[in-house]
């Protein structure tokens, strides 16, 4: 495991999609909270490539922002209850479980919060027969060269594609903003499209270009908050605008047999911050409450060791294919978590996230969303872009 090259300063405040600053406070970090976290600089080349891009949202959302959006999904609730077409389509889908077989690794082309790192190490971990799909807004060489310059070093240009999709920069939680991928009853990719609180909605994109099919729901939700088995086995935590959502959008479009709402712990409200699933039985968690919970409902749970940092966590790792990523921050607690990983049979690498994590700008799960292997002209229809 690479040790951090530097120490560096949590900011106090972030930038909002506005483009105003405001304290950390607003998205849940106390001040006395605001403290030294280690980071790993990026290598020289990929800091020429990206800078940080001014356009990119801050991952949580302020107290105003929160209390609209709650509102709205209130407004919504008691009409989607009531909908003939949810009851219609239950039992059409089932989810598409993140430890399944990777095809595509989709991310934004910007390396803000010291991304750049992680992103490589993810990109350096693709399974050999998956494709790193690059998001930017710009459908120009120059911006596909960049792109292609800097991931090259881990990774050979055929196997990256870069496409176009507007406002690619809100879209930097790829995980909140893509949509999420389901099955038909015919193993067709379908994928289902939420409103996303920082306006990025590319999501009859992707539909096209994956020739996905496309349904949507008119309730605030980000893909952090969700993590099911390919049973239909779905776990999100209840915080925020998301308690507004009725059962029934879950059964209908997301394909989930049974809902397991979570009680709120700590960060920004979503599942991905402290549990996973690691195959349709066994889950991860470093919250004791969620492995009795969980272990209730008939789960095997492993408990991971919490790192000391107030927005670190072992959790928010990606699987692909039998390895997982996961998140690392220079500390002791790292190669325990490494272990229990590698204790349920996954090859387990590190991936830098100090700076990420600790400006409560989340990990390596949030900011990356997998589909299954489907052809390109599905991906692309289902992304709503276009390859440069």
């Amino acid at each position: 495991m690479k040790k951090p090259l530097s120490i560096i300063a949590v900011s106090a405040f972030l930038a909002s999609p506005a483009g105003e600053l405001r304290a950390a406070g607003d998205l849940g970090l106390k001040a006395s909270e605001a403290q030294s976290a280690p980071a790993v600089s990026a290598p020289a080349p990929l800091e020429k490539a990206f800078a940080d891009s001014p356009g990119v949202p801050a991952h949580g959302y302020t107290p105003a922002e929160r209390k609209a959006m709650t509102g709205h999904n209130s407004s919504q609730e008691k009409t989607a209850a009531k909908s003939l077409y949810l009851k219609s389509i239950e039992g059409q889908y089932r989810p598409y479980a993140d430890y399944e077989k990777t095809g595509y690794l989709i991310m934004s082309s910007d390396f803000n919060f010291d991304s750049g790192p992680a992103k490589l190490e993810l990109a350096r971990n693709l399974p050999a027969d998956a494709t790193l799909v690059i998001f930017a807004d710009r459908a120009d060489a120059d911006t596909k060269e960049r792109v292609l310059g800097a991931y090259e070093q881990v990774l050979p240009r055929a196997r990256i594609k870069v496409v176009a999709i507007p406002g690619s920069s809100m879209g930097f939680w790829a995980r909140d903003a893509i949509p999420v991928p389901v099955f038909d009853n015919n193993m067709k990719l379908t994928v289902v499209d939420a409103v996303y609180g920082h306006r990025f909605e590319p999501d009859a994109e992707i539909a096209r270009i994956f020739r996905a099919g496309l349904e949507k729901h008119e309730f605030y939700f980000e893909g952090g908050n969700f993590q099911a088995n390919h049973l239909g086995d779905c776990l999100m935590v209840n915080y925020g605008a998301h308690i507004r959502i009725p059962d029934d959008i879950f059964k209908g479009l997301y394909g989930c047999e049974r809902l397991i709402r979570l009680p709120f712990v700590d960060g920004i409200g979503h599942v991905d911050e402290h549990a996973r699933f690691i195959s349709e039985k066994v889950i991860v968690t470093d919250q004791p409450r969620y492995k009795d919970i969980l272990e209730g409902k008939g789960f095997t749970v492993h408990l991971l060791p919490e790192p000391e940092g107030p927005y670190e966590t072992y959790a928010n790792s990606l699987i692909m294919n039998g390895r997982v990523i996961v998140p690392v921050y220079g500390r002791a607690t790292d190669e325990q978590a490494l272990d229990v990983y590698r204790s349920l049979g996954l090859q387990a690498t590190g991936a830098p996230s100090g700076a990420l994590s600790n400006r409560g700008q989340g990990s390596v799960h949030c900011i990356t969303m997998t589909y299954p292997k489907v052809p390109a002209a599905e991906l692309m229809k289902a992304l709503g872009a276009r390859e440069f």
